[in-house]
């Protein structure tokens, strides 16, 4: 997820006497002490009072080999982002993860989910190889998501005695303060301890060269304020109060105003920043000599911190800001909206941008800027952040927005719901239509008619979807039609259509590096082994490859899913099949088995384990993917997994589950028009196995013939070619010699025409019986010697592998573990094996898995062992 690095950094000490932090021996032995030992350090007071300072001052004189990761909060961060930069934070670190982050934060609007997170970060947390480490969360008071907290508060009842907690706010935070408190585990820093005591603000004047005999009566007239005791000395001011809005008043009377005129009008222009930078905040202030003026700022001491960053970078304090931005307001209102727009212009986080362009006034730019981030962040799986991201609209707004209801329409796709996704589409259409903006419009029609697919209405989409073809579009929406296209064709039939939209689809594809196009646009399984298709899916899994890279992205996955199709479908290399499906297992491990790769991945394990003969896999395989279906893709997408799991009961003649699939088939039809044609052509399918399994061969026959009367509505992942290999072995076994010759004919014409060695081998019952018959004078020589190829892959086994490593680590697993007991860290094995660092933890979440072992260390004293 992209966000600003700077929400990681923790302040630095500012070198100068004016930024000089004093000694406060007492409270910085104890807060020392605390994040040390204890759960949870709470520092809470209110503005002005210190509570990042005391913190980044004792952070910083933590033991050498303390882990730490700070967390700047920005207003209503939610779940999803605290939690993204919270695993950024703590990379340095290399915790072993035993699932890609990205993938457990790409599910945290959920109760699963979260539940999954915070196993998961306590079990890395855990065996994270440090001997302490600290977690800050800075200005908490800023986030309102409760389910952060649901989260916070399950990891720290189960926090080992290595980590600690921070949190910074203005007010506690919703944890179970309370139990922590009773328990002795939770330190607490609030008003009076980190007020000012007379001495001390004795010290910080003559840090400030300000000393003289009013020191102790204005530390009691500010109460020991740390803000307004340091505005007050630093600026000659006689009185100060404890309060926020005091402290506003003297930064703005007695901070800003007296500011020299050029770095006041700097300083109030730049505040629309969150932090400032010489690039950023003259791009934003058209002042050349922002590099200059920054430096003069930390000179100065104002309320400002210091991050460590690629270069200078300043951070205001929340008051500071918030007065300049007052000021500013009342001031310059003209200036404003364009100050902002500025502002979003450069930032490239866009939980950031938004509410720079919402501040601007620019509702619709922020629509449109979130219509054009969502489809990167969904691709991310980041679906939490979008759904958060929709939320800072105004309702009414909203409501009339169709930029918004298309991103609802996108969120609504990524979760399979597609009844959701039709309704915030046809919504998206009419306003585009309103605002005559075509181009959306046309998107907007042919995601309804992806909806109306995924629903079986197949009627009402070829209305929506017919006119479109001849229309000139953009490419992002000639993406989205042709996937529309291409999805309607499969369901009606109209197979002739498909290699052509395949082509034009993949052809557009290869002319852009959109990651989230080509997630849109990947190839459904059941469109292997149709006509024209193999040259373009091909093209496809290289292309999503190379634009997938080592990410882990589920769009890796399912290129790699349909890689295995090919060779088990079109080569018959049930090897090489068998080897992506093992690497597809793994990157679905290491995505956290989401919906779409696992349910892809369970098809093709199925039907590997079927061409393959292995009788008990295959069925299993077949269970797992109906047991497992999402309930919100739908009856429709049900019905075709129901479907395949009946095929493969088949295959291994297992009665019983055939007939549950095919009661439950014919019960629950979910398609109308020519697609319920198909799917009664099915079930007769389905039924004529039902009919050999009771040894009604003439039963069988029939009910062959009238799915095949409709062979091409029924013909997907071979399903005609097994009918009719089924139904020639069936002739052949009543003497029928000539109709089964000419049947087995069809069956090896339809197979060289692009069906796929596959789909005869899933017939491989059939086959045997084929195999075994005298065919001379029936059928040409050329067709008994095909027959024969398909016997002899049918009964190939698995060759011979090679003796494993030790652990069953590969070769790769093998040199990175080589490379953890050398003590390199996940950069430097990246370096040296010249991996991505997405791989190095992929490949260390596996060895971890294969040795049962718990950290890095323990797999290192493993290797120590095997090498004696």
């Amino acid at each position: 997820m992209s966000f600003a690095r700077t929400k990681i950094q923790p302040p630095r000490p500012r070198a100068g006497s004016a930024g000089t932090w004093i000694e406060r021996p007492a409270l910085d032995a104890r807060l020392l002490g605390a994040l040390l030992s204890q759960r949870l350090v709470l520092v809470c007071a209110a503005a002005g009072y210190g509570k990042t300072t005391a913190l980044a001052r004792q952070l910083a004189r933590l033991p050498a080999g303390t882990a730490l990761a700070w967390v700047s909060a920005d207003a209503d961060d939610d779940l999803h982002r605290l939690l993204a930069c919270l695993v950024a934070a703590l990379e340095p670190y290399d915790l072993p993860w035993r699932t890609a982050p990205e993938a457990l934060l790409a599910r945290v609007d959920d109760a699963g989910g979260r539940a999954r997170m915070a196993a998961e970060l306590l079990d890395a947390l855990e065996s994270c190889e440090v001997a302490h480490g600290v977690i800050v969360f800075d200005d908490l008071h800023r986030v309102a998501d409760p389910a952060f907290f649901e989260l916070l508060d399950g990891v720290l009842e189960r926090l080992g005695p290595r980590w600690t907690v921070a949190v910074a706010a203005r007010e506690d935070p919703p944890l179970s303060l309370a139990r922590w408190r009773a328990a002795g585990e939770l330190a607490e820093f609030r008003r009076h301890e980190l007020q000012f005591a007379a001495e001390e603000a004795e010290a910080l004047a003559g840090v400030l060269e300000a000393a003289g005999p009013d020191t102790n009566p204005l530390a009691a007239r500010t109460r020991g304020w740390p803000a307004g005791l340091r505005l007050a000395l630093a600026h000659g001011a006689r009185s100060a109060a404890a309060g926020e809005r005091a402290i506003r008043d003297f930064l703005d009377e007695e901070v800003i105003e007296p500011l020299r005129a050029d770095l006041r009008d700097f300083l109030l222009r730049s505040a629309v920043l969150p932090e400032l930078t010489a690039a950023r905040a003259a791009a934003v202030t058209g002042d050349a000599r922002a590099a200059a003026l920054i430096e003069r700022l930390e000179r100065l001491g104002l309320f400002v911190s210091s991050l460590e960053a690629a270069e200078p970078t300043l951070r205001l304090h929340d008051l500071f800001r918030e007065t300049l931005l007052e000021r500013l307001r009342l001031e310059r209102p003209d200036e404003c909206a364009a100050l902002w727009q500025r502002a979003a212009a450069g930032e490239s986080d866009p939980a950031r941008q938004l509410p720079m362009l919402l501040n601007a006034g620019d509702v619709d730019g922020a629509a449109a800027a979130l219509l054009a981030q969502a489809p990167t962040l969904l691709t991310e799986a980041a679906l939490a952040t979008v759904a958060h991201l929709l939320a800072l609209f105004p309702p009414e707004f909203a409501a009339g927005s169709p930029a918004l209801h298309e991103v609802r329409g996108l969120l609504a796709w990524a979760r399979w719901d597609f009844q959701a996704m039709l309704q915030s589409m046809r919504a998206a259409e009419r306003g585009w239509c309103a605002r005559a903006e075509a181009d959306r419009a046309r998107a907007a029609v042919a995601y309804q008619s992806l909806a109306l697919n995924a629903l079986g209405r197949h009627v009402e989409s070829a209305a929506r979807l017919g006119p479109l073809r001849r229309e000139t579009m953009s490419r992002e929406t000639r993406v989205v039609v042709l996937v529309a296209c291409t999805w309607h064709a499969l369901d009606l039939g109209s197979l002739h259509r498909l290699g052509p939209l395949l082509d034009e689809l993949v052809a557009l594809l290869e002319t852009c590096d959109d990651a989230s196009l080509w997630y849109r646009a990947h190839p459904l399984p059941r469109l292997n082994g149709l006509p024209g298709t193999e040259a373009a899916l091909q093209r496809y899994v290289r292309g999503a490859l190379g634009v997938a890279g080592d990410r882990p992205l589920p769009l890796r996955a399912l290129a790699r899913v349909q890689a295995g199709w090919h060779h088990a479908w079109q080569r018959g290399d049930l090897a090489a099949a068998e080897e992506e499906l093992a690497a597809v297992l793994e990157d679905c491990r290491w995505l956290g088995e989401p919906p779409n790769v696992a349910g892809s991945a369970q098809l093709l394990a199925a039907f590997v384990h079927a061409l393959r003969g292995e009788r008990e896999p295959a069925l299993a395989a077949a269970e797992r993917m109906v047991d497992e279906h999402p309930t919100a893709r739908g009856p429709a997408s049900l019905w075709v997994q129901r479907l395949h799991a009946a095929r493969v009961a088949a295959r291994f003649d297992d009665r019983e589950r055939l007939v549950r699939h095919l009661d439950w088939l014919q019960g629950h039809p979910s398609a109308d028009g020519f697609a319920a044609a198909a799917q009664a052509s099915q079930l007769e399918a389905l039924a004529g196995h039902v009919q050999r399994l009771a040894g009604r061969r003439d039963a069988a026959i029939d009910c062959w013939s009238r799915a095949l009367e409709c062979e091409e509505a029924i013909d997907r992942l071979g399903h005609a070619v097994e009918l009719r290999l089924y139904r020639a072995a069936a002739l052949l076994s009543q003497g029928r010699r000539e109709s089964a010759a000419a049947e087995l004919a069809t069956a090896v014409r339809r197979v060289a025409g692009g069906a796929g060695v596959g789909a005869a081998l899933f017939a491989r019952p059939a086959i045997e019986a084929l195999a075994a018959a005298d065919w001379s004078g029936a059928l040409p020589d050329e067709a008994v010697g095909v027959l024969g190829g398909w016997l002899g892959r049918a009964f190939t086994r698995a060759a011979a592998q090679p003796a494993p490593l030790p652990g069953g680590l590969s070769t790769r697993e093998w040199e990175v573990l080589e490379r953890i007991a050398a003590g390199d860290s996940n950069k430097l094995i990246a370096r040296a094996l010249d991996l991505s660092p997405h791989t190095v933890k992929r490949h260390v979440a596996n060895i971890l898995d294969k040795l049962g072992a718990g950290s890095r260390g323990q797999a290192a004293a493993w290797y120590a062992v095997q090498r004696g």
